[in-house]
């Protein structure tokens, strides 16, 4: 059947945000390279995980087919995308020793949203009958977002699938859920019982239903913007929702004006909730930047499409950097002009990042560079409260100044 309307990969959208799936339906589903690239990672995954003892280094300098919103893709394998995705094959297998195995599983979902017939795919699932668990396990080939699997709704669906689907091998006591970034050097594991993956179930039930709703009788009672959700939800940029939300965070109130907004200090006090007005603000900063960004991207979305938004037009932007049309023949030239060899070309040491990756079945020679790789300290950063990352200790300005005078006076 085509995609799930209620897909696993959005779970965490619709379940929080039901009005949303009413608002995105009639926006064309547009990929990205970056869509494309996790694609063919899958599918190199998929390919080496049913061939044993392939290895994704088989396949460096080939090219993996698939389809693409009808397009037939033929995604070049590079030395880099084999090496992260034996990351995630060798955990796979490590996990899967002695196991049952199943690789690229479609999974009945329609039990859960109500959608007859839908289905979602986990990359893979173990049946370990040795200690009555079922286990899913998620590549994520992107980079931009950390994701842990501690009650991550997509994995959480992809297991209720895997309950049903495989129910018949056995009474299963325990799921386990994996995520695995290998770009992030980052693996996420969560083990609950089958009855709390159930409570889950009638939430997410719950969910669907409310999703019904919100096609009945209309998206916008059910539409509840906050940053995660609304993250890659292709209506934000004309959602009414989040347009109310972000004008109540520039305007510091549903009826406070600009003006009014840039008068406040970390001192006042926001008059409508009695709240220092700054965390308030400060929450909502990623969702009003994810916002500006949603509005510029449809605005360019139209008039590439041709459709008219008055007063704006596409121009050509900066040109990209200069480069060779054809640098075999502009080399060839160099040499006619008898240019010496460090006139020609730019030498520099490769970087620790491709040290290690030349020295990965070295130890010894790689404990040997690792002991002269040095690597500066994060810059301090503001995060929530809620953030599993320890606070830095942050000693301020006047009391360095106030220990300098003790120790003077001392």
């Amino acid at each position: 059947m085509a995609h799930a309307k209620l897909s696993p990969s959005g779970a965490h959208r619709w379940m929080r945000c039901p009005g949303s799936v009413v608002l995105e339906a009639p926006y064309p589903d547009t990929g990205s390279s970056y869509a494309r690239e996790g694609t063919a990672a899958h599918e190199l995954a998929a390919l080496v995980l049913e061939s044993p003892p392939a290895t994704a280094q088989d396949y460096v300098g080939k090219r993996i087919e698939f389809e693409d919103d009808g397009e037939t893709v033929h995604w070049p394998i590079t030395q880099d995308m084999a090496d992260y995705v034996d990351d995630y094959v060798k955990l796979v297998r490590e996990r899967a020793e002695g196991k049952t195995l199943f690789v690229e599983c479609k999974l009945p979902i329609g039990h859960i949203t109500g959608e007859a017939g839908a289905t979602g795919t986990s990359d893979v699932v173990i049946v370990d009958h040795a200690n009555a668990t079922i286990e899913v396990i998620d590549l994520k080939y992107g980079m931009g977002v950390r994701v842990d699997a501690e009650e991550n709704e997509q994995t959480q669906l992809y297991a209720l699938g895997a309950l049903e689907e495989y129910d018949i091998l056995g009474d299963f006591a325990y799921v386990a859920m994996v995520i695995h970034q290998p770009r992030l050097n980052h693996v996420s594991e969560w083990v609950i019982t089958v009855d709390q993956l159930l409570d889950f179930g009638l939430e997410a039930s719950h969910a669907a239903r409310t999703v019904g709703d919100a096609e009945a009788y209309g998206a916008e009672a059910y539409l509840f913007p906050a940053e995660k959700q609304c993250r890659f939800c292709k209506a934000k940029a004309t959602c009414p929702a989040l347009r109310a939300e972000v004008a109540e965070v520039v305007g510091g109130s549903a009826a406070a004006t600009i003006d009014e907004f840039a008068d406040f200090t970390p001192e006042t006090v926001d008059m409508q909730t009695g709240d220092n007005y700054l965390p308030i603000a400060m929450s909502k900063v990623g969702l009003v930047e994810d916002w500006c960004k949603a509005v510029r991207a449809e605005v360019e979305r139209r008039l590439l499409a041709g459709q008219n938004v008055d007063g704006y037009k596409l121009v050509e932007g900066k040109r990209g950097p200069r480069k060779w049309s054809d640098a075999d023949t502009v080399e060839t030239l160099f040499k006619s002009f008898r240019l010496r060899q460090d006139e020609m070309y730019d030498f520099s040491l490769i970087s620790p990042t491709k040290a290690e990756k030349l020295f990965k079945q070295n130890p010894k020679r790689w404990a040997k560079v690792s002991e002269r790789i040095t690597q500066s300290k994060g810059k301090p950063s503001v995060a929530p409260a809620t953030d599993k990352r320890s606070a830095l200790a942050v000693q301020s300005v006047a009391d360095d100044f106030r220990d300098f005078l003790q120790t003077d006076e001392g």
